[in-house]
C-alpha cells in the first residue's frame, strides 16, 4: 500500500532543533570581565588561546551559515544558466527561415505533400525517390499548423514541436510533485528538465520524439494514481507513444513489468491489452490506408552498425547533470523499496537500454536518449536535495561540491552560452533571413538540384530531398542512385547547389561518391552563398541573367581552397 502524502517525507531530512535557555546577565551573576566587555572567563586571565577560541566561536556560525547556501546556490546557477541558454536557442531559431537541424526540410516536404494530396507514403519510383521514414501521426501532427499561411513554412510546425516539448516538461513537473511533496520540488524539476544541455535546438526540430515522450510520461503519471480506472488510460498513452516513434515501447514494457512484480494481474491485463490494441490496431488501420507504410518505415533496417559512435553518444548522455544528480538518490530509492519510485526507475532503465541498442545503427543521434533523461529528472531532484543536506552537515563537503559544480559543469555551460551569443543574436537571425529571401528570389524559376535539403525546397519539384539517406540506403543495398546521377550528367538542371563542407555523420557521407563525381563532371563551381557552392553547367552557354542575379545577392566568387572541397 503506497504511503499517503503526509507520510512520504521519508526522504526529507529531519533537523533537530536545540534550544538553550540563557540566563540574563545581571550585576549579580555577570563576571567582572563581562562588565568591562573583556573577552575572558571569570577568574581566568586573558591569554592568546582564549582570544583564539573566542574568535573561532564567532566565525564558525558564519561559516556554517555560508555552507548552508553555497551548494544550492551553485546548483541553481548551473540550472538557470542552462535554462537561459536553451530558451535563447529556441527563441532565436523559431523564426529562422533555414533549418534548425538537418533533416527538417525533408520532413517538411513530406508534410506539405500530405497536406496537398492526402498521401503520406509516396511512390518511390518518382522524385524525390527517398522513403517517408516516420509514423503517420508525425506527419498528421505537423500538417495541422502547416496550413496556417506564413512566409516561413517552418513556423507553424515548429510551434507544434515546441508545444510538445513544453507538455513533456509539464508532465515531468507533475511526476515530481507526486513523488516529492516538498514545497519547492516542482521548481527544481522545472529547472532541471529545461537545462539539459544536449537538447540544443531539438525542441524545434520536426520529429516525433517529444510527442512520443509526452505520451510515455503520461502513461507513467497515470500509473502513479491510486485508481484502477487510470490503468486503462495509461495503457492507451503507452500505446500512442509508439505511433510517434516506433521504438518508444519503454512505458509499455516498464508498466507491464511493474504491475507483474506487484502481482496486480487484472491491472496488468487491462494495461497490456489497452497498449497493444491501440498500438497494433492503429498501425493496422494506417497500413490498410497506406500500403507502402511498413516498407518505407523499415527502409533503414537492419542498419549499419557503428559501435564507437554509439558509445560516444551514450557517454555524452550519461555525462549530463540530470544523470549524475540521480546517482545519490538511487541507494535511497532502492533500499526503501518504494513501489512508485520503482516504477520510475524501471522506466528510465528500460528507456536507456532500448536507446543504447537502437543507437548502434549509424543513423542514430543524441535524441534517442531524451526519454530516459526526462524519466530521470524526479530522481535528480531527490539527488539534489540529498547533496544539499550533505553540504549543510559539513563545510568541507559544501566547498567540494560547490567547486565541482562550478568548475566542471557551470563553466562549460557558461562558455557555451558565451560562444553562442552570435548565433542567438536576433540581428544575426534577421540578416540570415534577409540573405535567404534574396537568394530564394534570385533562384526562383530555376530547375535546381541541391544536396542541401533547405535549398532543394526552392524548386517546387525537387529531384532529391535527403542525400544522406540516399547514401545510407546505397550502403545497405536498398537504393540505386543511377537515375539521379544520370540526370545530373545529362545537364538537365539549370543549377546545382551543394554544401561547402562535405561532412559525414558516424562514418556515412552526406553525399555519396557517385553523386559527387556526377556533379563535378557536368558542372563547375561558380560562387558561394549561405555556406553552399553554386554550380553552373559546363556544357551550356552562360546564363548572363542568372549570373547577374547571383552577383546582386552577394554570391562570392568561388576560389579553390588549399584543401579541395570540390
Amino acid at each position: 500500500m503506497c504511503c499517503s502524502r503526509t507520510d512520504t517525507n521519508w526522504f526529507v531530512p529531519s533537523v533537530e532543533l536545540k534550544f538553550t535557555v540563557r540566563q540574563q546577565p545581571t550585576s549579580r551573576n555577570l563576571p567582572a570581565c563581562r562588565l568591562v566587555r573583556s573577552p575572558c572567563v571569570a577568574g581566568t586571565p586573558l591569554t592568546r588561546n582564549s582570544v583564539a577560541a573566542l574568535t573561532n566561536s564567532r566565525f564558525i556560525p558564519i561559516a556554517r551559515r555560508i555552507a548552508r547556501h553555497i551548494t544550492p546556490g551553485a546548483l541553481l546557477l548551473l540550472f538557470l544558466t542552462g535554462c537561459v541558454y536553451l530558451a535563447a536557442l529556441q527563441l532565436a531559431h523559431l523564426f529562422l527561415l533555414d533549418e534548425t537541424g538537418y533533416g527538417d526540410s525533408y520532413v517538411l516536404y513530406d508534410v506539405q505533400q500530405f497536406a496537398k494530396t492526402g498521401v503520406i507514403y509516396r511512390d518511390l519510383s518518382q522524385p524525390p525517390y527517398m522513403p517517408t521514414q516516420y509514423s503517420p501521426l508525425v506527419y498528421m501532427l505537423y500538417a495541422l499548423p502547416s496550413r496556417v499561411a506564413s512566409e516561413n513554412p517552418f513556423f507553424g510546425p515548429r510551434l507544434a514541436a515546441l508545444a510538445a516539448f513544453f507538455l513533456c516538461v509539464a508532465m515531468v513537473v507533475s511526476i515530481v510533485r507526486v513523488l516529492i511533496p516538498a514545497r519547492t520540488a516542482w521548481l527544481w524539476g522545472l529547472l532541471i528538465s529545461t537545462s539539459i544541455t544536449s537538447l540544443g535546438t531539438w525542441p524545434l526540430q520536426l520529429r516525433g520524439d517529444f510527442p512520443g515522450i509526452f505520451f510515455s510520461l503520461a502513461a507513467i503519471r497515470l500509473l502513479l494514481v491510486r485508481s484502477r480506472y487510470t490503468v486503462f488510460l495509461a495503457g492507451l498513452c503507452a500505446g500512442l507513444a509508439t505511433h510517434f516513434k516506433i521504438t518508444y515501447v519503454a512505458a509499455l514494457i516498464a508498466g507491464s513489468l511493474w504491475l507483474l512484480l506487484r502481482t496486480r494481474w487484472k491491472d496488468l491485463t487491462v494495461f497490456a491489452a489497452a497498449g497493444a490494441s491501440i498500438s497494433a490496431g492503429l498501425y493496422l488501420l494506417f497500413w490498410l490506408r497506406e500500403p507502402r507504410m511498413i516498407s518505407q518505415m523499415m527502409a533503414m533496417a537492419p542498419g549499419i552498425p557503428d559501435i564507437p559512435g554509439c558509445i560516444q553518444l551514450l557517454l555524452r548522455a550519461i555525462r549530463e547533470p540530470v544523470v549524475l544528480l540521480a546517482l545519490p538518490a538511487l541507494p535511497l530509492v532502492i533500499l526503501r523499496r518504494r513501489p512508485r519510485w520503482g516504477l520510475l526507475f524501471l522506466f528510465a532503465l528500460v528507456s536507456f537500454g532500448i536507446a543504447a541498442m537502437t543507437e548502434i545503427q549509424a543513423g542514430g543521434n543524441i535524441n534517442y536518449f531524451y526519454e530516459g533523461l526526462f524519466a530521470l529528472t524526479p530522481l535528480s531532484v531527490l539527488g539534489a536535495f540529498r547533496l544539499i543536506v550533505w553540504s549543510r552537515q559539513r563545510a568541507a563537503i559544501a566547498a567540494f561540491l560547490t567547486g565541482l559544480i562550478l568548475i566542471h559543469f557551470w563553466l562549460v555551460d557558461a562558455q557555451d552560452l558565451y560562444s553562442a551569443r552570435a548565433e542567438i543574436s536576433p540581428w544575426k537571425i534577421k540578416a540570415q533571413n534577409a540573405l535567404f529571401r534574396r537568394t530564394e528570389g534570385a533562384l526562383r524559376g530555376q530547375h535546381i538540384f541541391s544536396t542541401t535539403p533547405r535549398m532543394a525546397l526552392i524548386d517546387p519539384h525537387p529531384a532529391l530531398m535527403e542525400p544522406h539517406l540516399l547514401s545510407y540506403m546505397q550502403r545497405l543495398g536498398k537504393a540505386n542512385p543511377e537515375p539521379i546521377e544520370e540526370r545530373i550528367r545529362s545537364g538537365e538542371f539549370d543549377l546545382v547547389i551543394a554544401a561547402q563542407n562535405r561532412d559525414s555523420w558516424r562514418g556515412n557521407p552526406r553525399i555519396g561518391p557517385g553523386l559527387e563525381n556526377a556533379i563535378v563532371t557536368a558542372y563547375t563551381p561558380n560562387c558561394t552563398v549561405l555556406s553552399n557552392v553554386l554550380f553552373l553547367p559546363r556544357h551550356r552557354p552562360e546564363d548572363a541573367i542568372l549570373i547577374q542575379k547571383l552577383h546582386e545577392i552577394g554570391c562570392v566568387p568561388y576560389h579553390q581552397p588549399t584543401t579541395p572541397s570540390w
